[in-house]
């Protein structure tokens, strides 16, 4: 984002997610704070008012991510007369899981990443199928079904597009696509490729961009942007020897938060130490002594968090998670 006064226009969306992604860890031995936990209160008013202070002038929409789950099943639900004749089909694990509609029908899609953090395709998210084996899977179970096709957000659109041209190749017909909220880009994208209805639940205007706050706690399910690397004529994620998925946070030092989230570098570090303070209490309630090796073969949707330019295999899995997280906010002052 650009700092010119032209530019000092728009919404800037912050979704809230980390407390009910928490609750898929396993096992269940694991303490984990409820998602109406005051550490959660106190970490969402944080975050706007740090990023409030670093874009003065844009409007900051923060968006609960479990209200907004609720929001696009009342537009599903309005749509499904007929399970027989129609299948709904989810892109996000937290929306299928929240109504028996779903039947699991999920598909377990992520936008991969090289060793810079550049974008090369999609592929699985860590611990499932490649996506070729999901689509084929799904599309038996589809069994001639058509399908509304529902997702969180969209920036760009091209998850969609990408997730709508493999569905078409299988013979799949989409009758509507319902999204949580997005961009008038990919609204356009959309419109160029699928002639379906589109509901968008929480409509913005002149969305600038968009973070949510799951990518800014690291060892949280799905933080950050997913190495990945090719196979075949496919994507998918890169592994250890242990078989362990990497990923960037968008935080300092991990990832760059200020060309992914479009924030100032001054405002980034801050944000950068609010979200490592947070990470730092909640793995110190979660399991004071817990590694991250611990941690990383109980919860295969966990992602060894990596620093851009930084060598693989270098973070010691017998490492405390907090000492490992201490260590790493040190360095930002």
């Amino acid at each position: 984002m650009n700092s010119t006064e032209s530019d000092r226009h728009g919404t800037y969306v912050v979704t809230y997610d980390v407390a009910s992604r928490l609750q898929a860890f396993r096992p269940k031995t694991i303490t984990i704070p409820r998602p109406n936990d005051q550490l959660f209160e106190r970490f969402h008013m944080s975050l706007f008012q740090k990023i409030q202070q670093a874009l003065p002038g844009i409007t900051i929409d923060t968006i609960e991510m479990s209200e907004l789950r609720r929001k696009i099943w009342e537009q599903v639900d309005s749509r499904i007369t007929d399970l027989a004749q129609q299948a709904v089909l989810s892109t996000c694990p937290e929306i299928a899981d929240s109504n028996p509609k779903s039947e699991g029908l999920l598909l377990n899609i992520n936008r991969l990443f090289n060793v810079d953090g550049q974008l090369i395709g999609h592929g699985p998210r860590p611990g499932f199928k490649p996506l070729a084996k999901q689509y084929d899977d799904l599309a038996k179970k589809f069994a001639g079904r058509s399908v509304v096709l529902i997702e969180d957000g969209a920036f760009s659109g091209g998850t969609l597009r990408s997730v709508l041209h493999e569905l078409n190749s299988r013979g799949i017909t989409v009758t509507a696509i319902v999204i949580g909220f997005c961009c008038t880009r990919a609204k356009f994208v959309l419109g160029q490729f699928f002639r379906g209805e589109l509901v968008i639940v929480h409509p913005i205007e002149s969305l600038l961009d968009w973070i949510p706050d799951h990518d800014l706690i690291p060892f949280i399910p799905n933080c950050g942007r997913v190495l990945g690397e090719a196979s075949g004529d496919s994507f998918m994620p890169v592994r250890s020897a242990e078989g362990f998925s990497s990923a960037y946070p968008y935080i300092l030092p991990f990832g760059k938060i200020e060309e992914w989230a479009s924030l100032p570098i001054e405002g980034a570090r801050e944000l950068s130490r609010l979200c490592l303070d947070t990470s730092i209490e909640l793995f110190g309630r979660v399991g004071q002594k817990m590694t991250i090796g611990e941690l990383l073969r109980a919860n295969p949707r966990v992602s060894l968090p990596i620093e851009i330019g930084a060598k693989s295999g270098q973070i010691d899995q017998n490492m405390e998670i907090r000492v490992f997280l201490e260590k790493v906010r040190k360095r930002l002052g």
